[in-house]
Formats: structure tokens, C-alpha cells, sequence
């Protein structure tokens, strides 16, 4: 078992010494309101519990949901904010892969159709399929991504694909 997933795991338990009796809380709260909505349609009587007792239980049930209620507020604000801290650095990266590939066409001075041409072999198109898309013939496919592989000083299409893949990574690794 990895470290991090230990350091999960040891940081899961108070969270759940503390959802577990709130969940409990709830289950009887609402199990208690439930029972007394059923009792008062069908009139029924409750001799066995004094009304004393009734009315501390209700008591305790509604501290009990309100309780909870305020333990899952306080749950979900960190996990919104996890949230949107991770999509902030999702869209941090995306915009690096686009600059990072950006930058590298620069260094090799691609023209507009061959940086075209270099982003659909990246996401792993054929000549014929880049060729249909583009609507060009399959020849000026083949001259464009031989253009690119002489500028790049790259040989083939999975060194392309690793060069943009491994410099990217070399780019936001901290």
C-alpha cells in the first residue's frame, strides 16, 4: 500500500467518528418524526412513553437533523473547494499543452497549414483521414507532414506524439 494512500486512509477515520453517530442521529430523527406523522394520521396513542419523554425525544431528533445538517454543510464546502481547485488546475494544464505546442511550432517555424496538419497527427489521425478532414489531397498530407518531421528533426509520427508529450510534463512537473 502506497504512503498517500495510507495518509488517505488515516485522515478518513476522524471524518468518520464524526459522519458515522451523525448519519445514526439522522436515522432516528427522521425515524422518530416519521413515526409520529403515521400516529397523528392515524390517530393512533402512544401509552407505553410518557408525553414528557415525546417531547424531549423531538427535541433531541431536531437538534439531531439540524446537527447533520450542518455537519454535511460543513463537509461539502471542502469538497466544492477541492473541486473547483482541481478544475482550476485542469484548465491551468490545458492551457500549457496548447502554449507548450504553441511554442515548439514556433521554434520550428511551421506554417499555419503544417501546424494544422501537426495537431491532427498528435491526436493520432492517418494522412487519409487528415487529408479528408482537410479536404485536401492525400499527397499534400504527406509533403506537409514531411515538412514537419525535417523542421522538427523528428523521424516519425510517435516521436512527435512523445516529443510534445514529454516536454509538456518536463514543463509543469514542480
Amino acid at each position: 500500500m502506497s504512503a498517500a494512500r495510507k495518509t488517505r486512509r488515516s485522515g478518513d477515520l476522524p471524518v468518520m467518528l464524526v459522519i458515522v453517530p451523525l448519519l445514526a442521529m439522522q436515522i432516528v430523527g427522521a425515524s422518530f418524526f416519521v413515526l409520529r406523522t403515521l400516529a397523528d394520521v392515524f390517530a393512533w396513542s402512544s401509552p407505553i412513553i410518557p408525553w414528557a419523554y415525546v417531547e424531549l425525544l423531538e427535541v433531541l431528533a431536531s437538534l439531531g437533523m439540524v446537527t447533520g445538517v450542518i455537519a454535511t454543510v460543513m463537509l461539502l464546502l471542502p469538497s466544492l473547494r477541492r473541486m473547483h481547485r482541481v478544475q482550476a488546475q485542469l484548465d491551468a494544464a490545458a492551457g500549457q499543452l496548447q502554449d507548450h505546442v504553441e511554442m515548439l511550432f514556433d521554434d520550428w517555424a511551421l506554417t499555419e497549414s503544417e501546424r494544422h496538419v501537426a495537431l491532427l497527427v498528435v491526436k493520432g489521425f492517418s494522412n487519409a483521414e487528415i487529408s479528408a478532414y482537410r479536404k485536401t489531397s492525400e499527397s499534400t498530407t504527406k509533403s506537409q507532414v514531411s515538412a514537419i518531421f525535417r523542421k522538427s528533426g523528428l523521424s516519425n509520427r510517435q516521436q512527435l506524439v512523445s516529443l510534445v508529450v514529454e516536454d509538456l510534463f518536463d514543463a509543469i512537473r514542480p
